[in-house]
C-alpha cells in the first residue's frame, strides 16, 4: 500500500500543471490573487449598482405617493373647510321673523359627502379615512337630535331648537376643521384662514359655542343629579 502512495505522489509531481506551479509558484499566485480581486471588485460594482437602483426606486415610490397624498387632500382639505364655515354660520344663526309670528332659521349646511372626491384614499393615514367617512353618519344623527328637540320645544321662538342646532354643528364644524388640520400638517400645507387668531375665525365661532354648551350641559347634569 506504501508503494501505492509514492506511486500515486510521483505521478501528481510529473504532472504538467504542477510543474508549471513549481516552476512558476509566485507568477500564478499572483495572478490568483489579482483574478481574485477583480472578481471581488466586480461583485463589489454589482451589489453597489443594485443598492442604488432599489434607493432610487424607493425615492422615486415615495415621490409618487406624496404626490398623491397631496391631491387628494388638496380636495378633502376644502372640502371639509367649506363645512366648517358654514357649520360656523349656523352657531351664527339666530333666526329671523317668517312674517307668521315665528323664527325661521337663516342659515343652512349643504349636504356633506366625499364620494366624489377623486384620488386614492389608501394614501392617507387610516384614523383620517375613518374620521372623515365618520362625518357621513355623525350628520344625519345630529340632525335627529335637533328634530327630537323642535318636537316639544316651544314655538314661535323655538329656543331649544336654536340652542340644540348651534350646539350640534359647533361639534360638527370642529370635527371638520381639525381633520382639515391634520391633512394641512401631514402634507406641510399653509395654514387656513378659518383657524385665525380672531373672534370671526370659524374656529373661534365654534369653539365658543362648543365649550359653552358643555359647561351648561354639565351643569344641568349636575343639577339632575342631585
Amino acid at each position: 500500500m506504501q508503494d501505492n502512495v509514492i506511486d500515486g505522489l510521483v505521478t501528481a509531481a510529473a504532472h504538467p500543471v504542477t510543474v508549471q506551479v513549481i516552476n512558476q509558484g509566485p507568477g500564478i499566485l499572483g495572478n490568483v490573487v489579482t483574478a481574485a480581486i477583480t472578481a471581488g471588485a466586480a461583485i463589489a460594482a454589482v451589489m453597489l449598482t443594485h443598492r442604488f437602483t432599489l434607493r432610487r426606486e424607493r425615492a422615486a415610490a415615495e415621490d409618487k405617493l406624496a404626490r398623491e397624498r397631496y391631491f387628494i387632500s388638496t380636495e378633502l382639505v376644502f372640502r371639509l373647510e367649506r363645512f366648517a364655515q358654514e357649520c360656523a354660520d349656523v352657531v351664527n344663526d339666530e333666526g329671523e321673523d317668517d312674517g307668521k309670528g315665528s323664527l325661521r332659521t337663516t342659515a343652512s349646511v349643504e349636504a356633506f359627502s366625499v364620494n366624489d372626491i377623486a384620488g386614492d384614499w389608501r394614501v392617507l393615514p387610516d384614523r383620517i379615512q375613518y374620521r372623515i367617512r365618520e362625518l357621513t353618519v355623525l350628520i344625519p344623527e345630529a340632525n335627529q337630535h335637533i328634530s327630537v328637540v323642535r318636537d316639544w320645544d316651544y314655538p314661535p321662538e323655538w329656543p331649544l331648537t336654536f340652542r340644540e342646532r348651534r350646539y350640534q354643528y359647533s361639534r360638527l364644524g370642529m370635527r371638520a376643521i381639525l381633520l382639515a388640520k391634520r391633512l394641512r400638517k401631514l402634507n406641510h400645507m399653509p395654514s387656513s384662514r378659518l383657524d385665525a387668531n380672531s373672534d370671526w375665525s370659524a374656529q373661534h365661532v365654534l369653539w365658543k359655542q362648543w365649550r359653552k354648551e358643555r359647561k351648561f350641559r354639565a351643569r344641568m347634569a349636575r343639577e339632575d343629579a342631585v
